[in-house]
């Protein structure tokens, strides 16, 4: 199909926007990378014997509060062993009047006294939208690794529980190398859907391949067209194949003149019916010179890594644009599997 070029700016705006709405797929909380070195700890100062809570409350390029219901399925936590036995616990902290409640929590081993990275997994604690993670230890005993980030960045409570609600004071410019994954749990029985529940959620085994049964543009990808096909066959923008990699994806197109080419692969929001508004998962862009066959390599974003990092061969939306010079918009959508 074509759209005028003057409909191009609300293409790309609305594009995004739609993205970014309910996407019921598994997110992390907290730091991007836990696993990272520590620049530091968060409590090398504090007097030994607290009982200390700490919550990142905001960090550039990261989530930090549950975007929807779900069940937290895992936890990691960069943190030294200072002494003594106790287990420091991550913890799920709900919004309250005054502050905010440990809604539950789950220790965490920890052993390590140069502060390495300790996970736990197969964990099954309901989160509820606008939940958020605590770090709870006993200061002189466990300590939580921090990184450093420009300021204003990286705004950090802390709080001694037990407290319900939980009082806070604020801080700026650490990074707390702590996470958990969330993962929806549509049929809500307990399990993450993604990683714990065998039938995905009550979705059945073939879900991604059902979602796309009813959709009726472009459940093949596009056959290629010779020099001596028919000027109208090709003036048509084809998207001739899609291949996952490692770093990302790579998509084959036929493109009809030169221009500005751009590409979005996508996957449906509400998984049950196959609905938008869908999670943008990998993204590029690419000028072209002349007409032709051409190679468009694409991006994983923040939430495609997420997503491609823990699942196997999906069945995707895929949507590309071309924008020649002078010319109306050209935008095609197929369904490929990756």
């Amino acid at each position: 199909m074509t759209i005028p070029r003057g409909a191009l700016a609300a293409l790309l705006v609305a594009f995004p926007l739609a993205a970014a709405q309910r996407a019921d797929a598994s997110t992390v909380l907290g730091s991007p990378d836990a696993t990272a070195t520590p620049d530091a700890f968060a409590c090398a100062a504090c007097p030994p014997g607290q009982s200390l809570a700490f919550q990142q409350f905001a960090l550039r390029g990261a989530t930090v509060e549950a975007p929807e219901d779900g069940v937290l399925v895992s936890a990691s936590v960069s943190a030294r062993r200072i002494s003594g036995v106790d287990q420091p616990k991550v913890a799920l902290l709900r919004p309250a009047e005054s502050g905010v409640t440990v809604a539950d929590s789950v220790p965490v081993p920890v052993s390590s006294a140069t502060g390495e990275t300790s996970d736990v997994d197969d964990l099954h604690v309901p989160v509820l939208r606008g939940d958020a993670l605590g770090f709870l230890f006993a200061s002189g005993q466990v300590d939580l690794g921090v990184r450093a980030v420009p300021r204003p960045d990286g705004a950090v409570q802390t709080f001694s529980p037990p407290c319900d609600p939980c009082g806070s004071d604020g801080g700026t410019g650490s990074e707390l190398l702590f996470s958990a994954v969330v993962e929806p749990d549509v049929d809500a029985d307990g399990l993450g859907d993604e990683s714990q529940d065998p039938d995905g959620g009550g979705l059945g085994t073939n879900w991604e391949d059902d979602w796309y049964a009813d959709y009726d543009e472009g459940d093949a990808l596009d056959a290629d067209v010779s020099s001596a096909a028919p000027r109208h066959v090709r003036r048509q923008l084809r998207l001739l194949k899609a291949q996952r990699g490692k770093e990302g994806a790579t998509l084959t197109l036929r493109v009809p003149r030169a221009g500005d080419v751009s590409a979005a692969i996508t996957l449906p929001s509400v998984r049950r019916t196959g609905a938008g508004p869908f999670l943008t998962i990998l993204t590029g862009e690419l000028r072209v010179k002349h007409a032709g066959r051409v190679k468009l390599k694409l991006r994983a974003t923040a939430p495609g890594e997420r997503v491609l990092g823990r699942r196997g061969r999906l069945r995707t939306k895929v949507i590309v644009s071309l924008l020649p010079a002078g010319g109306p918009l050209k935008v095609l959508m197929r369904s490929a599997r990756l």
